[in-house]
């Protein structure tokens, strides 16, 4: 009896042996696992990775950003052909501006009687001296004694010999009171009346 209780209680021990052994194997393993689990954060690093070059091309996309530039770009030739259409209206000449009514019309009624009617001559005279009228005005008065008055200036003949003469007459009658203005002009007439006397003359 004895000899079994001893046999019984090797038995017994030896299975809490077992147990104890098998228990603290379960618990080391245990314990290595989340060691051997750690190199598993490597696929994640990877595919973070793999994920970097997925960016890179994102990054590259730019490019197409230039497209609306040539869009622009298209828009100035548009503008072109209406320019062209507007050039030859614009190369035209422009109408000249309106001639100015003249201030005193009758002086140049009486323009045309200087050297034949002593007071159309007159008045004639007081319009040269007048410098209240314009300028421009004036100067028609004095220049245009070579033309009006005349049947045809550039067809002179005899006839209008005595009429050269008295107009190159008064011209030197009225020089030495003009002012400069009236002078430059004055000398003008002057002196196309003389070419036309010597066209007359033949001198």
């Amino acid at each position: 009896m004895n000899a079994n209780r001893q046999m019984s209680k090797k038995k017994l021990f030896l299975a809490i042996l077992i147990v104890c052994v098998a228990g603290l194997w379960l618990w080391c393993s245990h314990q290595a696992a989340p060691r051997s689990g750690a190199p598993n954060p490597q696929p994640a690093a990877t595919a973070q990775v793999a994920a970097t070059p997925e960016v890179a091309p994102s990054q590259e996309n730019p490019p197409p950003a230039p497209e609306p530039a040539k869009s622009t770009s298209l828009k100035v030739p548009a503008v072109k052909p209406k320019s062209k259409t507007q050039s030859p209206a614009q190369n035209q000449p422009s109408p000249p501006p309106p001639k100015e009514p003249l201030h005193d019309p009758e002086a140049r009624d009486a323009l045309a009687l200087v050297g034949v009617d002593p007071e159309a001559e007159q008045y004639w005279l007081d319009a040269i001296f007048d410098i209240s009228l314009p300028d421009k005005e004036r100067e028609d008065l004095m220049e245009d004694l070579n033309e009006v008055g005349f049947a045809d200036p550039k067809n002179l003949t005899p006839d209008d010999l005595p009429l050269i003469v008295n107009r190159l007459q008064i011209i030197e009658q009225i020089e030495p009171n003009a002012d400069p203005f009236m002078k430059e002009h004055l000398d003008e007439a002057y002196k196309d009346l003389s070419n036309m006397y010597g066209q007359v003359t033949g001198q």
